[in-house]
């Protein structure tokens, strides 16, 4: 309903959607980008949701357009400071840095997981990103990334089994494993 209120021009019903997915966004796009970057891109992507909010013509997918619009911008930064660097790979190397809330695990915990997440591909730490924190379905997923859905899935069981794998040579006690 937020979408369709938005469409007709309601600035309330816009700044409950950025409410409702400016944090969410904020941590997708820190997965890519350093923290000061990942603020100003998501100015930007906000910017270009208030523009062009009238083109959404599926509201229900308005969080998938939303986090396709993110990564999409995301990619471009990338690229303009790989092209600057000049040094192929370099802007890439920092796509796994994971950032957001995780007030549930303790510091050691959290220092595991990061480096744990550090072990990954890009594309499968953006795929287990958008899984597990910000808990978005495979289908969407598939549509944020632009893979089949078979890639999605065989990207998330191969995470998982890689972080499994990563957390038992940390923490060999079975039992800690998946908190």
């Amino acid at each position: 309903m937020l979408v369709l209120r938005c469409q007709t021009g309601d600035e309330g019903a816009f700044a409950d959607l950025y409410h409702r997915y400016g944090d969410p966004t904020r941590r997708y796009l820190r997965g890519f980008l350093d923290p000061d970057a990942a603020d100003d891109v998501l100015q930007e992507i906000w910017l270009t949701v208030y523009q062009r909010i009238g083109e959404v013509t599926n509201p229900a997918g308005f969080r998938a357009w939303l986090f396709r619009t993110a990564r999409h911008r995301a990619i471009d930064v990338l690229r303009a400071e790989r092209r600057r660097s000049r040094q192929a790979g370099e802007a890439f190397a920092e796509v796994g840095r994971w950032y957001g809330t995780r007030a549930d695990l303790s510091p050691a915990d959290t220092s595991a997981l990061d480096a744990a997440l550090a072990t990954l591909s890009p594309e499968h730490r953006e795929a287990v990103q958008l899984r597990f924190l910000e808990d978005l379905a495979y289908a969407d997923i598939a549509s944020i990334t632009g893979c089949p859905l078979g890639t999605v899935r065989s990207r998330i069981h191969h995470a998982k089994a890689k972080l499994r794998d990563f957390l038992v040579t940390v923490d060999p006690d079975p039992k800690d494993v998946g908190r």
